[in-house]
């Protein structure tokens, strides 16, 4: 029977799209609101994160056709595309400021975020155990935990340390390392950093 709509809309692939959702709403704000709203913003990243790492758990607890398995690997990396790859790089220059340096920093977080998500896809049947290089969704662990060191430090020109972070961190993307893939006790761990970050966040919006 052909379909009337293209696409999944099953529970298996629900988080992956909420997190999308999360990340859009990130932008928004930061579009509109600025430097005023970062905590609100960063939360909104962490919340992004964490349906990333949970939303395979969620789609292999559900009966999946192999068309729906393919979809949902593909759906992934575009999603991640917008959550760890575009919004990441739409708060380092709200922080740093639009200047050639920070472009070209944008620029190159960006080529390797999308470089390194490509690889996954067409590599991660040769080794189902390990990444190679750093995900691109570790950024949105790290950079909320930074945010809040470089406040409680009093820290006021954060664009610099940011640039640095995104600098290193496209970097890793690339380099050829093998990382394990997470337990679920330790992402568990994940989202236990996750949540003190969101409330310590959350006082300082």
């Amino acid at each position: 029977m052909r379909k009337s709509f293209i696409g999944v809309y099953n529970p298996s692939i629900i988080l992956t799209y909420l997190g999308v959702f999360s990340s859009c709403t990130g932008i928004a704000l930061l579009m509109h609101q600025g430097l005023e709203r970062m905590p609100y913003v960063m939360i909104l990243f962490v919340l992004s994160a964490c349906c990333d790492m949970f939303d395979g758990v969620v789609a292999r607890k559900c009966k999946r056709t192999e068309q729906e398995k393919a979809f949902g690997v593909q759906l992934d990396s575009l999603a991640d595309t917008v959550s760890f790859v575009a919004f990441p790089t739409f708060i380092m220059l709200k922080l740093a400021g639009l200047h050639l340096a920070t472009m070209l920093i944008a620029f190159f977080y960006m080529f390797t975020g999308i470089m390194r998500l490509g690889w996954f896809n067409v590599t991660t049947q040769e080794s189902p155990g390990v990444f190679h290089g750093l995900p691109v969704t570790y950024t949105a662990l790290i950079y909320p935990v930074l945010y809040l060191i470089l406040f409680y430090l009093n820290i006021s020109n954060m664009g610099i340390w940011f640039s640095g972070a995104s600098l290193i961190l496209s970097l890793l993307f690339v380099v050829n390392f093998k990382m394990k893939k997470p337990s679920l006790k330790v992402l568990l761990g994940f989202a236990t950093v996750a949540v003190l970050a969101i409330v310590l966040l959350f006082r300082l919006g």
